[in-house]
């Protein structure tokens, strides 16, 4: 089984929309629709074919998922987002995957844009006279 690499990510997922966050790094993570449900799915502990049969049901399906899906966990495992686990995987029914507009894109886009605030120490980066937070390369 894949699970959170709860010692360095933070996971949420918001009207479908999976983000992971570093905290280690201060790097964030966002996926495509698929993607997201396919986090989504990992994070219920669902095995990697359950999760690729779900997808086949669409109809219109890419005859490559299966390669996909593999790429995207290879990807997440990669960037330490998952890590790999003894527990069995879940055999609760998860319902179905809804591709909308055919796009079958597995997409794991990695942003830094707001590293440096991830990064700050606010409870220890304060100084009355630099103001608040006070950024590591300010020093």
């Amino acid at each position: 089984m894949y699970k959170l690499n709860e010692e360095k990510m933070f996971y949420d997922i918001a009207d479908g929309q999976a983000i992971v966050i570093n905290f280690v790094t201060g790097m964030y993570y966002g996926a495509s629709a698929l993607g997201s449900m396919v986090l989504d799915a990992l994070m219920q502990g669902k095995a990697p074919k359950q999760i690729v049969d779900l997808i086949k049901n669409n109809e219109g399906c890419v005859v490559d998922i299966d390669q996909r899906v593999e790429r995207f966990i290879a990807a997440l495992t990669e960037k330490e987002i998952f890590i790999s686990d003894d527990q069995p995987y879940s055999q609760e029914s998860m319902g179905d995957f809804v591709v909308v507009d055919g796009d079958y894109s597995l997409e794991l886009n990695e942003f830094a844009e707001v590293q440096d605030l991830l990064l700050a120490d606010p409870v220890h980066d304060v100084e009355a006279d630099m103001g608040w937070p006070r950024l590591k390369e300010e020093d």
